[in-house]
């Protein structure tokens, strides 16, 4: 075939033949390998026209050694994980598929928030330890009339900030980065971070992995928030210092949390995270569904296959590169 495409690690969701069927469309021939890393995946994939990585770290040395090297596909939302500015310098495209799950991982993290305020798991777990008293523990929200905070309002806090609207909370979001029109165009107030902190009764987390974003939820941020309020995340789990927020849990600094995302995944057996009974843990399974998963190696297929036949894919991270290779529209 004309091209070579090598898959970089594989994911018990991942259903690689649709993407081989689009792959094989623009004569490109999909060559799975696992999880590697620096010289291991160098040697592997020196000829690659193009490569689909689950979550292996791609550096700029990584993508020089590779002379053929059009496309890096991630097969996510974050592209952390891919040096993104090196790639622009070397005219090698960064793609993504940030949309395909936009209302799971809405959904998902407002269904943290209605079993952190309802405390599911533990009247579950009373109910079956065979106590049976028809009260929640305090403090219970109303959830009607309290305040959800956003922190990051690009489309997964947008959509998240209608399902709120619908339960009839008032919405407060924090994103530095867009005009307040935005805001106004979904009905949300925007707010400084300190202020969020201080008026939300729930704050999500939707925020990129940056260095500024990096243990933005610390003990300072912790002792800004109310007594009663919880904190979701469904982003990445370096958004939160994880240790200063299982202190602020053992306190009482906050009620409690709803986490898709750890600082380490899986967690290990001693992290005493798995020991807090006002935390609700979820395996980074926000994203899922099966229409998404179905859809997912079609797109992933599709959009390096734009890339290698010159043009320009749905989602490219780095516009930039367009100053140094040509891709049609």
């Amino acid at each position: 075939m004309k091209y070579k495409v090598y898959r970089i690690g594989t994911h018990p969701r991942d259903l690689l033949e649709p993407e081989r069927e689009e792959l094989a469309k623009v004569d490109a021939e999909q060559i799975v390998l696992p999880r590697l890393e620096g010289d291991d995946l160098v040697s592997k994939a020196r000829d690659a026209d193009g490569i689909i990585d689950v979550d292996s770290p791609i550096t700029g040395s990584d993508m020089e050694s590779m002379p053929n090297l059009k496309v890096v596909m991630r097969t996510g939302v974050g592209v952390d994980v891919i040096d993104v500015e090196a790639a622009t310098e070397l005219g090698i495209a960064v793609v993504c598929v940030p949309d395909l799950w936009i209302r799971e991982v809405a959904n998902h993290a407002f269904a943290l928030i209605l079993a952190c305020n309802r405390k599911l798991l533990s009247l579950d777990y009373s109910i079956r330890s065979d106590n049976w008293t028809p009260i929640i523990p305090s403090p219970v929200g109303s959830i009607h009339g309290e305040i959800l905070g956003i922190v990051g309002f690009g489309r997964i806090g947008r959509t998240l900030s209608a399902r709120a609207r619908a339960f009839e909370m008032k919405v407060v979001a924090y994103d530095p980065y867009l005009p307040k029109e935005i805001f106004d165009e979904f009905g949300v107030e925007s707010v400084p971070f300190d202020k969020l902190l201080e008026v939300s009764d729930y704050i999500s987390v939707h925020s990129p992995k940056t260095d500024e974003t990096t243990n933005l939820f610390d003990n300072n941020a912790f002792t800004k928030m109310k007594k009663t309020a919880y904190l979701i995340n469904t982003s990445r789990g370096s958004v939160i210092n994880q240790d200063d927020l299982i202190q602020s849990l053992m306190n009482g600094q906050i009620a409690g949390a709803g986490l898709d995302v750890l600082k380490q995944e899986p967690p290990l057996k001693n992290d005493p995270i798995l020991d807090m009974e006002n935390v609700i843990l979820t395996p980074h399974s926000s994203y899922f569904s099966d229409n998404a998963i179905r859809e997912l190696p079609v797109r992933c297929g599709r959009e390096v296959g734009l890339v290698l036949t010159g043009k320009k894919p749905l989602n490219l991270v780095n516009p930039k590169v367009l100053e140094k290779i040509k891709l049609a529209d």
